[in-house]
């Protein structure tokens, strides 16, 4: 065989194992999860069931806790440790007093740490009494990769939550009519009880709540050591997904890139295929700039493009295995073979092609090495 032939067959093998690279939404966070909100399913994840610190995410648990707790209209007063919790809070004083329903407000939208600690005291009397109530209703949803040491995120030894758990958490939420009803919520003025101020101003930190492609509730938390992380619900043609992602430097850049992939528009903010510095130095000849009709899962820039991609997608399927384990497994074989799958239930489901010939190409390949892989539809 010639050089020209190894060479080209070299840089097809490259490009091969590159377009499957974007199979999922690219993200700076370290753990994140993409989950239907009806059905549980994990449509997406990258290191989803590691621990991480969560920060204010937190709150959701501590929210849900309250909401449940038939104390809605109980008014709670505000301790001397409660007063002194670090920012964010709303500067609460020892002596003031405030409904729970009130303070749910300044826990979801302002994330006032000072009024999560005052719900923790109010509903579990210390803030390791309310701790344990946290672990508990955790473990009850279903989330096993967490612990809860704070009602607010600030860091703490062995306080962690994963990506996944946090889904889990935030889907529960969801069932609770007043939980949505506060975090579509941009701002609202709230009432003390007692205490000087009469109301204090409240306003949502979520920037997709409005003005976004799709409608976004969530709550987002911020530490140093945890980063930026973010927990939201969006909702798109009557279909709604959770996303959950932990230790982010683009928190809005992943957010986004995540809904547009969740909701079937993976092309719109899709990274490119091939990023500089991939392909090695090669004769000229060898390098073919891409046609237009490969251009449409390549160019992330063109509007055209990515709707004819999101119009008619394809990837390769393998499985469904016996166990989501198997499939985990199988998924990092296809790593060491320079394949990025996405893990979706017990199956996996690689490439995103705008037509059906270059996904059947990569099934062959798959086929060749054993493996019994089926072209399947994306839309």
């Amino acid at each position: 065989m010639s050089v020209g032939r190894v060479s080209g067959f070299v840089l097809l093998a490259m490009m091969a194992s590159a377009t499957v690279a974007h199979a999922g939404p690219y993200v700076t966070a370290r753990g994140a999860v993409i989950m239907d909100a009806a059905t549980g399913e994990v449509l997406w994840e990258k290191n989803a069931d590691e621990p991480y610190p969560p920060a204010s995410t937190t709150k959701v648990l501590t929210a849900i806790i309250a909401l449940e707790s038939g104390r809605l209209d109980d008014s709670f007063g505000v301790s001397e440790f409660a007063s002194e919790t670090a920012p964010s809070k709303i500067n609460l004083h020892p002596g003031q007093r405030m409904r729970l329903r009130n303070l749910l407000y300044a826990v979801l939208l302002n994330s006032a740490n000072d009024a999560a600690e005052v719900v923790a005291e109010g509903l579990g009397g210390t803030q390791v009494g309310f701790a344990e109530r946290m672990n508990e209703k955790a473990r009850a949803i279903g989330a096993r990769s967490s612990h809860f040491v704070t009602p607010h995120g600030l860091t703490a030894p062995g306080h962690v939550a994963s990506a996944h758990d946090l889904a889990l958490i935030f889907r529960y939420g969801l069932r609770l009519p007043l939980f949505r009803e506060i975090l579509e919520t941009r701002s609202i003025e709230v009432p003390f009880d007692s205490g000087g101020l009469q109301t204090v101003a409240l306003h949502s930190h979520n920037r997709l709540l409005t003005g976004y492609a799709y409608p976004v509730i969530g709550k987002t938390g911020y530490t140093r050591p945890a980063r930026r992380c973010f927990v939201g619900a969006g909702t798109h043609d009557n279909r709604e997904i959770v996303i959950a992602l932990l230790g982010a430097t683009d928190l809005w850049g992943d957010a986004k890139r995540m809904f547009s992939w969740g909701f079937g528009a993976a092309g719109d903010e899709a990274p490119r295929v091939l990023a500089a510095g991939m392909l090695p130095s090669l004769p000229h000849a060898l390098v073919r700039r891409p046609s237009a009709a490969a251009a449409i899962d390549d160019d992330a820039g063109s509007t055209e493009s990515a709707r004819a991609a999101a119009a008619s997608l394809f990837a390769v399927q393998l499985g469904p295995y016996p166990t989501r384990r198997t499939a985990q497994a199988t998924r990092a074989r296809l790593a060491h073979r320079g394949y990025t799958a996405m893990l979706t239930g017990r199956s996996l489901r690689l490439g995103s092609f705008s037509n059906e010939a270059r996904a059947r190409r990569l099934a062959s390949r798959l086929r060749l090495t054993g493996y019994r892989p089926v072209v399947v539809a994306l839309r």
